[in-house]
């Protein structure tokens, strides 16, 4: 894990990571948003569980991203963590059954008022439409717009 961008006022955090098994990857990047306060412990367990029943793998223009959440309760304060993947890790496809994914990048929400996720995904949506977007954020590099990037979506 590294690193990339992380500044206290934003809703945001920028890792990579170097894992390779879908389990421990989502154990290690809830631990960030553990620490970084905007979930509570059960976090962890709880987007693990919501994985394995509802998969969040999501085919997109050239990188494939997925976007693990869980139930607000788990939640202190709204916010995002995207997850740069060294090695792709495999997600299961939201909304098919059986067809696997090989994802690049993650975002993993923190999500405070139910209300408020319809519009957060509608962002994320709109922003991994494009591939730009998309090669950027896996370049880990060009941090001014990264963070210009994922502001648009906090």
């Amino acid at each position: 894990m590294n690193k990339l961008l992380r500044k206290e006022d934003q809703k945001f955090l920028y890792y990579s990571f170097d894992e390779e098994d879908q389990e421990a990857l989502l154990r290690e990047m809830s631990g960030v948003l553990i620490d970084a306060g905007f979930v509570h412990e059960s976090y962890s367990e709880a987007v693990i569980e919501r994985e394995q029943v509802f998969p969040t793998g999501l085919p997109t223009q050239g990188i494939n991203v997925a976007i693990p959440h869980t139930d607000s309760d788990h939640v202190k304060k709204e916010g995002f963590l995207v997850g740069v993947l060294e090695k792709p890790v495999t997600f299961e496809m939201m909304a098919s059954k059986d067809v696997f994914l090989e994802v690049e990048l993650i975002f993993m929400l923190a999500i405070k008022q139910p209300e408020n996720q319809l519009e957060m995904l509608q962002k994320l949506m709109l922003l991994c439409q494009d591939e730009k977007n998309l090669q950027l954020l896996k370049s880990k590099e060009k941090v001014v717009e990264v963070e210009q990037l994922l502001k648009t979506i906090q």
